[in-house]
C-alpha cells in the first residue's frame, strides 16, 4: 500500500469516526445541521450557484446512508425521491416558486437536500431520546412541545395564511396527528415538525423560495404524512404493520387529498 492510499484510508477513518460522533451527539448534530441548512439557504439566495449547494448535500446525504440502517435509508430514498417529484410538480401548479431552478424551476440541490433534512428531523428525535430520555426533566418536554404548538397556532394565524383557510388546514393536520398513536409517536411528530417547517420558514425569509400562501400547519401536515409514509413502509419490509381504523381512514383521507393537490385540484 503506498503512502497516498493509507493516507485516504487515514482520512477516510477520521471521517466517518467524526461523522459517527456528530450523528450521535444531539447539541452537536443540531448545531450541525442548523449551520448546513442556513449556509445553503444565503449561499444559493446570493449566488444562485446549484451544483455547490448540490455536492454538499450530496456528500452529506452519503454520510447519513452510510451511518443508516434499513429504516434511515428508506427515510432518505423516500424523501429525496418524493420531495423532489413534488416540488416539482408544486412549482408546476404555482403552489410555491423558486429563485431557480435548471430542472423544472427546481433546484437540483433540493434531491439530496429533502432527504438530509428529513433524514436530519428523524434522527434529531431519536438522538435527543438516546442522550436525555433517564433525565428527571424528560416528561417534562411534553408540555414544552404542547406550548410551542399552540404559540405557533397563534403566530400562524396572526400572521401567516392559517387565518384564510382555518377549517380545512385544521382538518389536514388534524388527519396527519391521527396517524400516531402515541406519545412517544407524537413527540417524533413534533420534531420532524418543527425542524421541516423551520427549513421552509427560513427558506421563506431568506428568498430561497416563496409561497403565495404560507402556513406552518399545512405544511407540517405534509411533512408528517410523509414521515409517516416511510415508517409504514419499513413496518410492511419487516412484516409488523398493525392497521387501527382511525390511522387508515386518516391515512386514506390525506392520500385522496394529496393526489389531488398534485394534479392541481387543490391547494390548501
Amino acid at each position: 500500500m503506498t503512502n497516498i492510499d493509507t493516507l485516504v484510508h487515514s482520512l477516510i477513518g477520521q471521517i466517518d469516526t467524526k461523522s459517527k460522533a456528530v450523528i450521535n451527539n444531539f447539541l452537536y448534530f443540531t448545531v450541525f445541521m442548523l449551520l448546513s441548512i442556513y449556509g445553503v439557504l444565503f449561499f444559493y439566495e446570493l449566488t444562485e450557484i446549484e451544483i455547490i449547494p448540490f455536492l454538499y448535500l450530496s456528500i452529506i446525504w452519503f454520510i447519513f446512508w452510510q451511518n443508516s440502517e434499513f429504516r434511515g435509508k428508506l427515510f432518505l430514498f423516500i424523501a429525496s425521491v418524493f420531495g423532489y417529484i413534488h416540488e416539482l410538480i408544486g412549482v408546476h401548479f404555482e403552489y410555491f416558486i423558486y429563485l431557480g431552478g435548471v430542472i423544472g424551476g427546481v433546484p437540483i440541490w433540493i434531491l439530496p437536500g429533502y432527504g438530509a433534512i428529513f433524514w436530519s428531523s428523524y434522527n434529531l428525535w431519536r438522538t435527543f431520546e438516546e442522550n436525555y430520555s433517564n433525565r428527571h426533566w424528560f416528561n417534562q418536554t411534553n408540555f414544552v412541545i404542547l406550548i410551542a404548538f399552540l404559540l405557533l397556532i397563534l403566530v400562524d394565524y396572526l400572521y401567516f395564511d392559517l387565518s384564510a383557510n382555518l377549517l380545512p388546514i385544521i382538518a389536514k393536520f388534524g388527519l396527519a396527528v391521527l396517524l400516531f398513536k402515541s406519545i412517544r409517536g407524537y413527540r417524533l411528530v413534533a420534531f420532524v415538525g418543527f425542524f421541516t417547517v423551520l427549513t421552509e420558514f427560513s427558506g421563506e425569509t431568506i428568498g430561497t423560495w416563496y409561497h403565495p400562501e404560507f402556513s406552518f400547519f399545512s405544511l407540517m401536515a405534509g411533512y408528517i404524512f410523509l414521515l409517516w409514509i416511510c415508517l409504514t413502509l419499513n413496518d410492511l419490509f419487516k412484516h409488523k404493520k398493525d392497521w387501527g381504523k382511525i390511522e387508515a381512514f386518516a391515512a386514506i383521507s390525506l392520500s385522496i387529498f394529496y393526489i389531488f393537490s398534485m394534479l392541481g385540484f387543490v391547494a390548501v
